[in-house]
């Protein structure tokens, strides 16, 4: 019964942006944290802002990839807040350095793990294309992207 009381939570409390691809999220800190400790599983969270072109960037990228939202879905409790629609719980707005977008990983408790500001250029096969003001999706690399998320942000 409690298993299916936390899947019914994440079905309804996914957040539903149009460019927020296939990884399953949820606007709730606290259900996340829930969540989190009842699966054992770590807190991903994507802080972005509506108008941030690298924040859309990740999501039509790294968010619409299969095997990105495969790995997201299985290994995290994720959470994805856009900063200047929606109200942050101070315990994750702390982490919140002004620069868009911000991942933060969580243990199930809060704890902060890691964070990564911004796009990287390990994302990507060809870092020539790399740049702030044109990114290029065909350089975006699945793998690396799911490689970077074992090795830097834990």
């Amino acid at each position: 019964m409690k298993k299916l009381l936390i899947v019914f939570m994440l079905i309804v409390n996914v957040f539903a942006f149009d460019w927020a691809g296939k990884v399953n999220w949820t606007t709730s800190y606290k259900q996340a944290k829930l969540i989190a400790k009842q699966t054992n599983k770590l807190i991903f969270i994507d802080l972005s802002l509506s108008d941030c072109p690298p924040c859309k960037f990740i999501a039509k990228t790294a968010y619409s990839s299969d095997k990105v939202a495969k790995y997201m879905n299985k290994h995290f409790v994720n959470v994805i807040f856009i900063i200047d629609k929606q109200r942050v719980p101070l315990e994750v707005a702390e982490n919140f350095g002004g620069s868009a977008p911000t991942l933060l990983l969580m243990d199930k408790n809060g704890k902060l793990i890691g964070t990564q500001v911004g796009l990287n250029k390990s994302w990507f096969n060809k870092s020539k294309n790399y740049d702030s003001a044109g990114f290029d999706p065909k350089t975006f690399s699945p793998k690396k992207f799911i490689n970077f998320l074992q090795k830097n942000l834990k």
